[in-house]
């Protein structure tokens, strides 16, 4: 009996401890809480009423019933702390509902001084609404924004030129630019402290002939499965002076289009590139030579399994560019990695460094 009394006071004492501490600390610890598990916290005392209101981080994460879920996330809005700032907004919508839900949350957002935005669209129409995105564009403190858009019919439309001037990491999935003439496009060069961009799904039938990625500040590009459709062969062009890490990745898309760049990219570190889908060589070659002053190279065995094929066949028309600076070159032996023996990889990086002077080798298992 005395033990289990000793227990209940230990457990008082710990409550104690929790709610001793002043509102800052436990306002950041529950920052990293889902807002619903952080809003109900407020039946644990008279304390903790209130405390959720002065949260400047808000995380909606779906539960079931879209009615239920757009309710709630207006009510949070509704009923914090006004006068607290919201640095961080994490939200989902769905269907038909997403259009009065995002307005209302962006516009709010956009006058607490926000920061950090991440949207994650489910729309299943032909059109997607796209009212919202003026709003964001309201937010003049917004350093991150990720817009992941799940439509299989059809893109978010975004304006030519995206005038987010403090923006420094940008990830869009499943975007078109407006075109406004000589079916070229550049959105990015408006974002003058842009640092990283990812894009995936960014080109398709109804986009610009042309995407442009010109930035000084550009440091950090991913480009994933741009190509939403074989019917056309739109080009890419690379205007980044500052780059230093870059990655492309095909996992079910093709290569159909053309890469260029306009600099030499002096500052370039790192080199990822993985292919999936079956190509020429020839493509591949010439998109190295876009990145021959890289220093750490690293290729798929995807990748090394299209070259091979080709040596074998006698279809490697383009000889390989030389690497300058390269220092290390890596292999990432996926799923196929028994498509290819390592005598074969040896064959490639053969060729592939021929005029290298040292270059260590890793083969890395994934």
């Amino acid at each position: 009996m005395e033990g289990k009394r000793m227990r209940k006071s230990d457990g008082r004492n710990e409550e104690d401890r929790l709610s001793a501490l002043p509102d800052g600390v436990l306002l950041h610890i529950m920052e990293f809480l889902p807002t619903i598990q952080a809003v109900k916290s407020s039946v644990l005392s008279k304390r903790w009423k209130n405390l959720w209101k002065s949260l400047t981080t808000l995380s909606f994460r779906f539960f079931n019933g879209i009615r239920k879920y757009n309710r709630y996330v207006s009510h949070v809005l509704s009923n914090r702390d006004h006068s607290v700032s919201l640095h961080n907004l994490y939200l989902s919508v769905f269907i038909s509902t997403a259009p009065k839900l995002l307005n209302d949350a962006i516009k709010y957002a956009a006058l607490h001084h926000l920061q950090k935005l991440k949207l994650s669209i489910d729309y299943k129409f032909k059109e997607i609404p796209n009212s919202f995105v003026p709003l964001i564009f309201n937010c003049k403190c917004l350093t991150f924004l990720d817009l992941f858009i799940s439509s299989s019919r059809s893109s978010l439309i975004l304006p030519p030129s995206l005038l987010l001037p403090s923006l420094e990491t940008l990830h869009l999935s499943n975007v078109t630019f407006t075109v406004i003439d000589n079916d070229c496009v550049e959105p990015f060069s408006t974002c003058t402290s842009l640092t990283t961009l990812v894009l995936r799904h960014s080109m398709h039938y109804q986009s610009a002939q042309t995407l442009c990625i010109s930035s000084p500040s550009i440091s950090t590009l991913k480009l994933e499965n741009m190509v939403h459709t074989h019917s056309f062969i739109p080009k890419i062009v690379l205007s980044v002076p500052n780059l230093s890490s870059f990655t492309l990745e095909n996992s079910h898309t093709s290569m159909c289009y053309e890469l260029s760049c306009t600099c030499h990219l002096p500052f370039l570190k790192e080199v990822k590139i993985d292919n999936r889908v079956d190509i020429h060589s020839s493509i591949i070659i010439s998109c190295l030579g876009l990145f021959s002053n890289v220093r750490t190279l690293t290729l798929s065995s995807h990748i090394l399994h299209i070259l091979l094929k080709d040596l074998y066949l006698g279809r490697m028309d383009i000889q390989p560019p030389y690497f300058a600076r390269l220092e290390s070159f890596k292999i990432e032996m996926g799923l196929n990695s028994n498509m290819i023996s390592e005598d074969e990889v040896n064959k490639v990086l053969e060729c592939l460094v021929q005029n290298c002077e040292t270059t260590s080798v890793d083969v890395i298992e994934c």
